[in-house]
């Protein structure tokens, strides 16, 4: 398998985040333009604002949390040229438990499950951090 198909599923959270930034975007000059929000709370977001406004604005945040330990790990395996197999089901598993994580939070917000899907990708992220760790260092 080629090393550079790594970067298929840093690809697909990449499009994952740029599609939250588009809708971040529209959310806020929807609410902004039916003057549903002030123009003075995107100085410092602090403002009272309808829930999904919130919602939108923390899904796209969290795009620059866990993923960053995911996309450093991709820099760093291909700096190596050490790409296994594994490397490539745990990039899918995370980018997967990371679209669900966003799903639940754009829709339900069902706290208990969309922490579960936090967990489940944290969890990967670890093990395989672990993995890289074992057989490279």
């Amino acid at each position: 398998m080629e090393n550079n198909f790594i970067l298929y599923p840093a690809v697909l959270l990449m499009i994952l985040t740029l599609f939250l930034y588009v809708k971040n975007y529209l959310d806020n000059t929807t609410a902004f333009k039916n003057k549903i929000v002030k123009g003075s709370y995107f100085k410092a977001y602090q403002d009272k604002v309808p829930e999904y406004i919130e919602v939108s604005r923390q899904t796209l945040k969290s795009q620059f949390e866990l993923p960053i330990l995911f996309y450093f790990l991709i820099c760093i395996i291909l700096i190596f040229d050490q790409v296994m197999i594994i490397d490539h089901i745990f990039a899918w598993m995370f980018v997967i438990s990371r679209y669900i994580h966003c799903y639940i939070r754009l829709t339900s917000n069902y706290v208990p499950y969309r922490a579960k899907a936090f967990k489940v990708g944290l969890l990967i992220l670890i093990v395989w951090w672990i993995n890289f760790l074992v057989y490279n260092l």
